[in-house]
Order: structure tokens, then sequence, then C-alpha cells
């Protein structure tokens, strides 16, 4: 079983059409969908950064079983919500959160005596992203300056060329309903350009 990382709940917005200049309402659908593209592209499992920004709860799911220490894509890394292991009979059980710790806001390490990283299958459920309490209170901090200037950098870039026109994509999510935003290859080479300077300092490279 190849390893699959998923987004079960998509990440809260970290900019709204307020924080891009210009002369727009406070809750302008076309800077929203702007916004929403251009996070996309750098943000989460599906972004090239490699990192999640907008707290956010992802699964992982895979043949994991045999390490002590697994590491968690899309840092940083706000809490485990829920570890689940199986045998290869397909016989589920939920672990305990007292047999396994997080480790750095990266890895989820299983505590000494623990043996459910034996079992052959795992689905970890956690947060990630920034959740805006200070790291020294045991949070994720704020998110990083250039991440909002990246954004705004694109939403600017991609107004400027008439970009809002792109194509749409509606995209569901199980639960949550749809989001939409613009993602066609054009858009993403515009955003890619915008931002990839102000970014590569935080790409994650696994």
């Amino acid at each position: 079983m190849a390893d699959t990382l998923r987004v079960v709940i998509p990440p809260q917005p970290i900019l709204t059409p307020v924080d891009i200049p210009g002369s727009h309402a406070a809750n302008d659908p076309r800077i929203i969908a702007l916004i929403a593209a251009a996070t996309a592209e750098i943000d989460g499992p599906d972004g090239w950064v490699g990192r999640a920004f907008g707290p956010q709860t992802l699964e992982l799911t895979g043949w994991l079983g045999g390490y002590r220490r697994i590491f968690l894509p899309c840092r940083p890394i706000i809490k485990i919500v829920s570890v689940v292991v199986e045998d290869c009979d397909g016989a589920a059980e939920t672990v305990e959160p007292s047999a396994y710790r997080l480790d750095g806001k990266v890895d989820l390490v299983a505590t000494r005596g623990a043996t459910w990283h034996q079992r052959p299958v795992q689905k970890i459920r956690y947060e990630a992203g920034y959740d805006g309490v200070a790291v020294e209170q045991d949070g994720t901090g704020e998110v990083p300056a250039q991440a909002k200037q990246a954004i705004t950098l694109a939403v600017l870039h991609m107004l400027s060329l008439g970009a809002e026109n792109l194509f749409l994509r509606s995209e569901e999510v199980a639960g949550i309903g749809s989001r939409t935003y613009t993602v066609s290859d054009q858009a993403a080479g515009i955003i890619r350009k915008a931002t990839e300077g102000l970014l590569s300092g935080l790409r994650v490279y696994q």
C-alpha cells in the first residue's frame, strides 16, 4: 500500500480581501477566489512548498509498520488527532494517546513499550499549520510573513493581468462541501513565478 496524504478539513484562510491593497469590498468574491487560488498552490499536500500554513486537518494512511518514528508531512504539526492501526486481516484499532507523542512538531513517535507501530497499516490524522500560539507556549507560531507577502503578490499580479477570468475548478471535500479556486496552468505559472523567491527558504524537501 502506497502512503497517501489527504485533506480532511481544508486550511483556514490566512488572508482576507482586507489584506489585499486596492479598492474592493471586504467580502469581494473575486479577491476571495484569487486568495484561495494562490494559497492552494503553496499550501498543504498539493502545494509546492511542502508545508501547511493555514490550520488544517490531514490524514496520512499507508504501510507504515515497523518504525517507532514516523515523519508527518506538511509541517508544522499542531497536534495528533488520532492513530488507527490495522492488521493484515483488516481488523482496526484506535491507539491510546499515551502510546505515542509528537516530537519537534514534525514526527510521531511510539512511546517506550508501545507495540502499535509494529502493525502493518496506520491511519494518522493530525492538525497542521500555524495556529497563532507562540512556540514557547507549545504552539506553532504565526504564519510566516513571507507566506502572506507571497500570496498578496500573487493576487495583485493576477489582478493586473485580468487573471481572475481564468478557469475555475470546484473540488468536493467529504463532510465539508466544496471549495472553488483558480487552477489553470496559466494561473499556476503566475502564482509560482510571483511566490518562488519569497518562499524558497520555507520549502520542505521530502
